[in-house]
């Protein structure tokens, strides 16, 4: 019998996928881009690197995430959590903007270590499983499972925080921003977390649907109350870390709130859009004039 149990074990350990086996977590290293996690407002704290974002918001519920980095470094995310007093089991919902690896890269790994619910598009999902095979070694990921679907104008309520959804489509077919409101001294102030933070680099339609997705996104912050805090998420469009040290500098001024910073950036997007959609329409038109040489000297 005792023989049988053995057997049975080494049958389930053969089975475990090699995602699941003891899984690498780099060191905290400034080379490695890492960052010490901060609060940001009575209810959000930064828990994301030098290059990618990653917002943690408190609610009378739990904690939601925002955008969980690449693979492997936002296996950081739950130390993150613990270095700001908080408890990542307490983790009940992972919200990702898009389907890119930089974005989405450890939902499943966190998801698998404290049973979150994961929130995205579901067109994003298969491209999250596209970047999945693609991944390998230590940055290897698996796309999560996901447990709501949303769509243009639905709603996330989790204890006291309403999240609100848009299809913002341009840096990918189906990005998620991300509406909220958030709290600095007890006062309210709406944030706003853009999906896609450029246009896609090869796809001119795509180019053209992004200026529209900023041009409506610049409507829908104009609604009072105003956006005035821009959870951009990539740190450098948001000016976080010199934000973050103005702050140091000047405790009684919270330099996160600043709409002007959010409206300034809507416009660098879709100028970066502009830009993007002529260089791809020359290069159309560049290509065709070659065709058209071609198919006369044959």
């Amino acid at each position: 019998m005792k023989f049988i149990q053995v057997l049975i074990l080494i049958v389930c350990l053969i089975n475990i996928p090699a995602v699941y086996a003891e899984e690498f977590i780099p060191k905290q290293t400034d080379k490695n881009g890492y960052v010490e996690p901060f609060q940001m407002f009575d209810n959000v704290f930064y828990v994301g690197d030098k290059w990618c974002s990653s917002y943690l918001v408190k609610t009378t519920e739990g904690l939601v995430l925002l955008e969980t980095l690449e693979s492997p470094y936002g296996r950081w995310i739950p130390e993150n959590v613990r270095k700001l007093g908080l408890n990542p089991a307490d983790i009940k919902y992972i919200l990702v903007t898009h389907g890119h690896s930089d974005h989405v890269g450890n939902a499943e790994y966190i998801q698998r270590m404290y049973g979150c619910q994961v929130v995205m598009s579901k067109e994003e999902l298969q491209l999250a499983k596209q970047q999945s095979k693609k991944s390998k070694g230590e940055g290897h990921f698996e796309a999560p499972e996901v447990n709501k679907y949303v769509g243009d104008g639905d709603e996330l309520v989790v204890g006291d925080t309403k999240f609100t959804f848009y299809i913002t489509p341009g840096h990918t077919n189906s990005c998620l921003s991300i509406d909220f409101m958030v709290k600095n001294s007890g006062k309210s102030y709406r944030a706003f977390m853009v999906g896609g933070h450029s246009p896609a680099r090869n796809n001119a339609e795509l180019a053209k649907v992004f200026i529209e997705s900023m041009r409506r996104i610049r409507k829908l912050a104009l609604v009072e109350p105003k956006v005035s805090v821009n959870l951009a998420n990539h740190p450098h469009k948001n000016k976080l870390f010199e934000n973050k040290e103005l702050g140091k500098r000047n405790g009684a001024v919270n330099y996160f709130i600043d709409s002007k910073n959010f409206f300034d950036f809507l416009d660098m997007q879709e100028e970066i859009g502009f830009k993007k959609l002529a260089e791809l329409r020359a290069i159309a038109i560049e290509a065709g004039s070659a065709d058209a040489k071609s198919s006369s000297a044959d």
